[in-house]
């Protein structure tokens, strides 16, 4: 159930990127002949007007076909001619290639622009319904690090620290200075457990040290630190807020992912960030599921996280993406006159290939994930 919620949580963001583009197709007059969400076979398809609406096999993306936007479309009497055939007579004023420079870039604008939309009203549903997330200072996990020592020691989110080496723990703050001093020494804790009834465990562990600094810190150009950590985090809790101030935390929220997002695409362009951290389809259904096992707020989060993501990728300048036919755009509006098409086709053909290189190494991260 929770896969399924987590392709549903996908698919939602993919109709809301697509939306977009075919809403403002409508509102500059452009003929649409397909909305489709997903790719591969149809699943299901209904034709309302001029537009087929459909769902495919594979859910990883979607597309808005509009009348005239095939480059060949402008040059080649033949093949128009099919496509009159195939999908009736409309007007050529009402092509998506014929429309002026700010029309076809709005239409373009508008899928990631639709998404960051969704972002913040997602957030600010979040804040406004569940609260404002605020620390506990308990010592009591709100999950665990996979692969570290406390996962490894089988740690669960809700776990409460007893003692470390003996001494009592009664805050985060305790615990937190209590691992850190412990030099990357192995460690005794008293751990209450939350599967059990008051059961108390003791457990050692060995704290994972390392000398490497965050990445997105290294970015920023701080200093290399040694830290010693067990693979934990602080659990929290909602507390209520106003309108006002859902509405000022949304826009931080979506800002603060935007921001990171921006700094992870430069450090991984800059080499300071292993390529090994892009992930892809496999991932993002497992994070998903992930989120919504842990309720639905973490599952809104995980969505609004997904959602500005989408938005900054597609607007890549590469050709194929949103922002490559921005950039296309926006070249031929400086130049006076469209391209070369043999230009173009060949700048999609490679655009394409990268993004399908991309992909098969996004796979390949992920396969390493699920098998390390």
């Amino acid at each position: 159930m929770t896969i399924i919620i987590s392709i549903l949580a996908l698919g939602v963001l993919i109709f809301v990127h697509e939306l977009g583009h075919f809403l403002l197709a409508k509102f500059n007059r452009v003929g649409v002949v397909e909305f489709a969400i997903g790719f591969g076979k149809p699943i299901w398809q209904k034709r309302i007007g001029e537009t087929n609406y459909s769902l495919r096999l594979i859910p990883l993306g979607g597309y808005v076909r509009m009348v005239g936007d095939d480059l060949r479309l402008l040059d080649d009497e033949e093949l128009r001619e099919e496509f009159r055939k195939e999908h009736g007579e409309l007007d050529e004023d009402r092509w998506f290639l014929a429309k002026g420079y700010w029309s076809k870039f709005s239409i373009v604008l508008a899928g990631p622009a639709f998404n960051i939309i969704f972002a913040l009203m997602l957030a600010f549903g979040s804040f406004y319904i569940f609260g404002k997330p605020i620390l506990t200072n308990q010592p009591v996990l709100g999950g665990v690090i996979p692969d570290y020592p406390a996962d490894q020691a089988g740690l669960l989110s809700g776990d409460r620290i007893v003692s470390i080496d003996g001494k009592a723990i009664g805050s985060w703050q305790e615990l937190a200075e209590s691992i850190g001093s412990s030099a990357g020494e192995e460690v005794e804790l008293e751990v209450l457990r939350s599967t059990s009834d008051g059961e108390i465990e003791n457990l050692n562990l060995t704290l994972k040290g390392t000398s490497e600094i965050a990445e997105l810190e290294l970015i920023e150009g701080k200093s290399e630190v040694q830290r010693f950590k067990i693979g934990i985090f602080p659990e929290t809790e909602r507390v209520g807020i106003g309108i006002t101030e859902s509405l000022l935390l949304s826009g931080y929220q979506v800002w603060s992912i935007t921001d990171l997002t921006f700094r992870g695409l430069y450090g991984m362009i800059s080499g300071f960030i292993s390529p090994k951290n892009i992930a892809g389809p496999i991932y993002i259904f497992q994070a998903g599921a992930e989120a919504a096992q842990s309720g639905a707020d973490r599952l809104i989060d995980f969505m609004i996280f997904l959602s500005v993501s989408l938005a900054i990728l597609n607007l890549l300048p590469i050709p194929i993406l949103d922002g490559g036919h921005l950039l296309i755009f926006t070249i031929e509006a400086l130049k006076g006159g469209r391209l070369n098409i043999k230009i173009v086709e060949k700048a999609n053909m490679v655009g394409l290939a990268l993004l399908l290189l991309l992909m098969v190494y996004a796979v390949g991260n992920d396969v390493m994930r699920l098998f390390s």
